[in-house]
């Protein structure tokens, strides 16, 4: 074999081992930062888009101004069951009954007596989509990582979320122990 083809040879793997070795550290590198631990967790985004509501209806807590600003449908008296607490009072926003599925466009606000009997004030939210928009063969829609359940009396799809009023039995359950009609 002469020289020159051994150099080359020497060379190439020289440069293959370089390269390599770079490669190797490179895709190290490249995983260890992929794996961030900043990712946030589904707790903490569904603590992010309760936190965005919240701004949303932070000027909505009654029904005068909610009123104003386009929920001004009253889809129901106060709702309440018999063991399990209520809902409250459902005022829609008519504009936002299209199907759309955005938790900064909830359709209903619930409003409830409060506490310190000083009228109705806003407890939660209720995202809907009509089953004349998605039938209820259809896969259930999803928001805040939480299916929402069929209504079929209502013939609706729906999701509730208590923002503004804690409910002990989780923020997405339908009934509110804090809830009252009386």
């Amino acid at each position: 074999m002469n020289i020159i083809k051994l150099k080359s040879i020497i060379s190439f793997r020289k440069n293959l081992i370089v390269l390599l070795t770079f490669g190797i550290t490179s895709i190290a590198f490249l995983s260890v930062s992929c794996n961030n631990d900043d990712t946030p967790t589904q707790e903490e985004k569904i603590n992010t888009m309760l936190k965005e509501v919240r701004k949303v209806t932070s000027s909505l807590t009654t029904i005068e101004s909610a009123e104003k600003l386009g929920w001004n449908n009253k889809l129901s008296d106060c709702v309440e069951h018999p063991t399990e607490g209520g809902m409250g009072y459902h005022i829609a926003n008519m504009d936002y009954m299209d199907g759309r599925i955005n938790h900064k466009e909830p359709q209903v606000l619930l409003f409830a007596s409060s506490s310190n009997n000083e009228g109705l004030q806003l407890v939660g939210v209720e995202y809907i989509v009509p089953f004349t928009i998605l039938p209820s063969t259809a896969e259930a829609p999803e928001l805040f990582f939480k299916k929402f359940h069929k209504n079929e009396d209502q013939q609706i799809w729906a999701l509730h979320a208590w923002t503004e009023l804690e409910n002990p039995k989780g923020t997405f359950y339908d009934w509110n122990p804090k809830v009252s009609c009386q």
